[in-house]
């Protein structure tokens, strides 16, 4: 037992250092010396005031420095008990042995602690208390290793409710090395705190189980959580195991991160790779630079502007003078040095390029590397990134020389001759990727450096000389062209002896194989099932016979498509090629296209007789389409005769909706259903353009026609039509809103709507991480990357859940196939609506509140319904779009004069469906915004509740409007109508009753069916109601009895609301009627 003299002395001496009396410095060791000769008694003195601690928690800063006195008492004497052990044992090993080891202080101190803050699965409901028991555990845990109480403790303070604590709880649990604690750490990484995230995303150890976790940190809002990222790798650069290419590669970006503070963190972590690695090109080569090659440029330019002296060296090894034609076919083992090469040069002046560069030297590199690209084998892809790599640097090179000049030249026309073709899928073509895949790829290089040699840049006046020198430059290309196709219209005219072009003869050919083909496989399928009924009939001799029929059909069906996949090479082979110069051409030519015959004559000579040709390829057919489209760009005449094609393709999407899910991967169903996808999108993108370009061309209902094909996209194929319905609207969105003064043009006013609820998609936190509040610590099956980001899709019914994998089998037409994509294009739609009412002129905010009010009258408004899902016994509520941020954000956006609409629309919903409004929480969206309520909002709330509206959802709402004024026998007084208010009456009804809103809603339906929306696809016609209510909307419409014992008479007295904000108290004749 302590001595109460010894526990006493101890006590003064820590009253009198908290107090300021005594330094910390001269405390230590007293107490040093205290526990020498009582150790018990310092234990508990520490525990008493511990206590003390515990208890006056809400004494602020005061508290706070006892507290961590005490911890630094605990640890000091902790720290002493060892070195003191020494000098004993000089004494002779048993003085040593007789006399006991001081007691641990630290241990028995954290434990009165954890008495103090309840123990296991109970706490104080005071936040102060709690906060400082959390802090003194987080403290004393990391010198009490293995502490298993004090583990689960901080397991419970990392799930409560105040952020602060949690924060302290992560900086304890960060101090533990058990995968308990591990798991702990990763789910407080998506916690909604930033000061939470950043502390656990500095708290955890980088390893094959948390990289995933910590590098989502990397797209994170705040900038101190992205910073806290790269000081935790830069602590642990040995980890760079861990880090995929493609992760590093963003990592590395990082150095061109927008905040200064995640620069500078950033800039350690690569220094301390570099250093781990041994140099910036092996850091380099660890990284991604081919699946996106942005993102690989990013990199290596970051790391270009860290580290110029070993760029500058890159430069010149790669770039620079080479002596002998071996040393300079010599190639890298990858693309990093020359990317790392190039990107330096970039960086250097003008003298010091001139001196680096060698471009004699640049140019045989060039061939040898265009010569190693034809070969077929495993390095032939990045040395065809390779040599696009070269061809930007000599498009960048100064070329003075007559004789460098023709050398270029050779190299331009040899890399349009054999160069290898774009890769882009079919999938690819249309979207913002493939197009600059496609400006990026060796043809196009080529034809810039053609162009260069010629004396011609992308931007200049436009002059008679220069169009001159364009229309030598495009038939100089022409005839490019011409002598590609030669050796095969001279090889396949010799055999055939037939005229007409090759590709004609060959298009032929394939033709008739297709049908000896389809001939073959029919005669097989008969003979199959001849051959079956032969065996039924044991009639051996004939299934025989059959068998031998069967070898020698396939031994010719195997002859005939060997022969249809050759034809199909070489024919295809050339016309892609033909078709990637004409386009690159149309791409980076500047000449006026009237005034050029050779580039105008590739339309009629090449474009549509290509178009015509029997059995086209669907990478061809494509390929003629997009061409096609960029004349139209050009030309306003073309865009004219070809506008209905343009319209045609796009709706063709319809063909895409009706066959989705009805063929597999691979077969030829499948991929029509792409190259159909992708012809539409590439109309798309054209009809826009050319609707913005050649609009004084082009007459008001051709460029009506444009936005109103683009607005009835099919839902699957939504995606295609939102970035040129987006260009359509800044650039020409006053003649949609003309015309609709004049007659509302429906399937506009839809696409601003679905557009607006796509920008406002709800984004679901992961079920496996975190369920109604309680962390899982047992690992379940991962989720799928789109379920773990996105959730399900917003108009993916209940039933329809189990079967939402089988839709994704046609690329991104599912709302989870592309994560990235989908969420920067709901950025960009937020961007793009937040940009629409600050437009020039007057039509930019009624096209806000027409998408709103399309919203509200179209059904669409049920996709924000909160509904019931079960999950593990657990039942979560889901939405698949705010309406309450939806609201506020065009609310606060629109002029005072315009708001009443919304509240008409948001009200007549409440009026048709009062038990459904509520759980899309549209009562709680209007009381969020009373403050800025509209004149005649308290008119048009009285008329909703006459007209049936739930009373008790819009209590809330009711209290903060203002009251209307009552005459004598409790009747309402009418007051005048407010401004912008139509008063063709003395009592205008400006709200419909609940029959004719939904035929009203019904009939708006029906007119989008027929104008080929289908609106049973994009929101349900109705939903049934939940038979319970989710538990925040109880508590935000709970009532409190007020405090203290009740008096006398008090008992039918009415309840006090909670005076919170988003629960006001029902006004008293409300009270009084109920």
């Amino acid at each position: 037992m302590a001595s109460k003299g010894q526990t006493a002395n101890v006590a003064k001496v820590l009253e009198q250092c908290i107090a300021g009396e005594v330094p910390e410095s001269n405390a230590l060791p007293q107490l040093l010396h205290l526990h020498r000769s009582d150790a018990r008694a310092v234990v508990a003195a520490l525990a008493e005031k511990a206590t003390t601690v515990v208890q006056q928690a809400d004494a602020g800063q005061a508290a706070t420095r006892a507290g961590q006195f005490l911890i630094n008492v605990a640890g000091f004497l902790d720290r002493q008990r060892e070195p003191e052990a020494a000098p004993k044992a000089k004494k002779g090993a048993a003085a040593a042995e007789a006399e006991a080891p001081l007691p641990e202080v630290s241990r028995p101190l954290l434990d009165h602690i954890l008495l103090l803050s309840g123990g296991k699965n109970r706490g104080s409901k005071d936040k102060a208390t709690r906060a400082q028991g959390c802090t003194l555990i987080s403290a004393l845990v990391a010198q009490v290793p293995e502490h298993k109480a004090a583990e689960e403790k901080l397991l419970e303070f990392a799930l409560d409710k105040v952020p602060s604590i949690r924060e302290k709880a992560v900086r304890g649990l960060a101090g533990l090395k058990s995968p308990t604690a591990e798991m702990a750490l990763m789910a407080r990484t998506t916690d909604q705190c930033t000061a939470v995230r950043a502390s656990a995303v500095r708290g955890l150890q980088v390893s094959s189980s948390t990289a995933g976790t910590l590098l989502e940190r990397i797209d994170d809002v705040e900038a101190c959580v992205r910073a806290q990222l790269f000081m935790r790798l830069s602590e642990q650069p040995a980890s760079i195991t861990e880090l995929g290419p493609a992760a590093l590669a963003r990592l590395v970006v990082g150095l061109a991160d927008r905040t200064n503070s995640v620069r500078s963190a950033a800039g350690q972590a690569v220094d301390a790779w570099v250093e781990h690695l041994g140099g910036v090109l092996p850091l380099l080569s660890r990284c991604d630079l081919k699946s996106d090659e942005a993102l690989g440029e990013a990199a290596a330019a970051a790391l270009a502007a860290r580290f110029l002296e070993e760029g500058s060296r890159v430069a010149r090894q790669w770039l620079g003078q080479v002596t002998g034609k071996d040393k300079a076919k010599t190639l890298p083992d990858g693309p990093a040095p020359v990317l790392m090469a190039r990107l330096a040069l970039a960086n250097m002046s003008e003298a010091d390029r001139e001196e680096v560069l060698d471009v004699a030297s640049l140019v045989q590199r060039a061939h040898a590397v265009l010569e190693a690209s034809q070969k077929k084998d495993a390095n032939s892809t990045w040395q065809e990134y390779l040599l696009r790599q070269l061809l930007h640097v000599v498009a960048l090179a100064d070329i003075g020389d007559e004789g460098l000049r023709r050398q270029v030249e050779k190299l331009a026309e040899a890399v349009l001759f054999r160069s290898p073709l774009p890769c882009s899928t079919v999938t690819e073509i249309g979207t913002t990727a493939g197009t600059f895949r496609m400006a990026q790829s060796a043809i196009d290089l080529g034809i810039v450096i053609l162009r260069k040699v010629s004396g011609l840049v992308r931007f200049q006046a436009q002059t008679a000389k220069h169009q001159a020198v364009e229309a030598r430059c495009s038939t100089r290309v022409v005839l490019l062209v011409s002598e590609i196709c030669q050796p095969f219209e001279t090889s396949t005219a010799d055999e055939e002896g037939d005229e007409g072009p090759f590709t004609t003869r060959l298009s032929l050919q394939i033709q008739e194989l297709n049908g000896k083909i389809e001939e073959l496989q029919h005669t097989k399928a008969n003979i199959d099932q001849a051959k079956k009924k032969a065996l039924a009939a044991e009639d051996y001799l004939q299934a025989q016979k059959l068998k031998e029929q069967t070898r020698k059909n396939e031994k010719e069906l195997t002859s005939c498509v060997e022969e249809r996949d050759r034809l199909l090479k070489e024919r295809d082979g050339v016309c892609l090629r033909v078709l990637a110069i004409v386009s690159a051409l149309l791409r980076w030519s500047n000449s006026e296209i009237r005034k050029d015959p050779a580039l105008m004559g590739t339309l009629d000579q090449i474009l549509l007789p290509l178009v015509g040709l029997p059995a086209l390829s669907k990478e061809v057919e494509v390929a003629v389409v997009s061409a096609i489209c960029l004349f139209c760009v050009r030309d306003g005449a073309v865009a004219r005769s070809h506008w209905s094609l343009l319209l045609e393709l796009l709706r063709g999407l319809q063909e895409v909706e009706k066959a989705s899910g009805t063929h597999q991967p691979g077969t030829e169903g499948f991929a029509k259903l792409q190259s159909d996808r992708a012809r539409a999108a590439v109309a798309a993108r054209a009809l826009a353009d050319c609707a913005r370009i050649h609009g004084g061309f082009l007459d008001r209902n051709e460029v009506l026609s444009c936005a109103q094909a683009l607005a009835a996209v099919p839902f699957s194929s939504r995606q295609v039509v939102i970035e040129p319905l987006c260009g359509y609207m800044l650039s020409l969105g006053h003649i949609y809103f003309e015309e609709h003064l004049k007659e509302p043009v429906l399937e506009v006013q839809w696409a601003l709507g679905w557009m607006l609820v796509e920008a406002f998609k709800q984004r679901r936190q992961p079920e496996d991480k975190q369920v109604e509040g309680k962390i899982k610590l047992v690992e379940d099956t991962p989720s799928t990357d789109g379920q773990k980001k996105r959730g399900l899709s917003w108009v993916t019914r209940k039933d329809e859940a189990q079967s939402a994998a089988k839709v994704d089998q046609l690329g991104d037409m599912d709302d989870g196939s592309e994560v990235t994509e989908a969420i920067a294009m709901a950025s960009r739609m937020t961007q793009f609506f937040a940009l629409l009412p600050k437009l020039p002129g007057k039509h930019g905010a009624p096209m806000l509140s027409l998408a709103l009010e399309s919203v509200c009258e179209s059904g669409l408004w049920r996709r924000g319904v909160l509904l019931p899902h079960t999950s593990d016994g657990q039942t979560r509520w889901l939405r698949n779009f705010s309406w309450p941020e939806l609201f506020s954000f065009v609310h606060e956006r629109l002029p005072a004069d315009m708001r009443f609409r919304l509240w008409r629309c948001s009200l007549q919903i409440c009026v048709n469906d009062p038990s459904l409004a509520p759980l899309a929480e549209i009562p709680f969206a209007l009381a969020s915004v009373a403050a800025d309520a509209p004149p005649g909002a308290s008119e048009l709330l009285q008329e909703a509740l006459d007209l049936g509206a739930d009373p008790e959802a819009l209590g809330p709402l009711r209290a903060r409007l203002p009251q209307l004024p009552e005459k004598a026998g409790n009747k309402k007084q009418k007051l005048p109508p407010a401004v912008g208010i139509p008063s063709a009456s003395a009592n205008p009804k400006l709200l419909v009753p609940p029959a004719a809103g939904k035929a009203a809603e019904q009939e708006r339906r029906e007119e989008l069916a027929s104008l080929g929306i289908n609106i049973d696809v994009w929101a349900p016609g109705d939903l049934e109601v939940p038979k319970m209510v989710p538990q925040f909307h109880r508590m935000r419409m709970a009532v409190r009895r007020p405090r203290g014992a009740q008096k006398k008479g008090q008992e039918n007295s009415a309840e006090v609301q909670n005076p919170k904000e988003n629960a006001l108290p029902v006004p008293a004749e409300a009270a009084a009627a109920k």
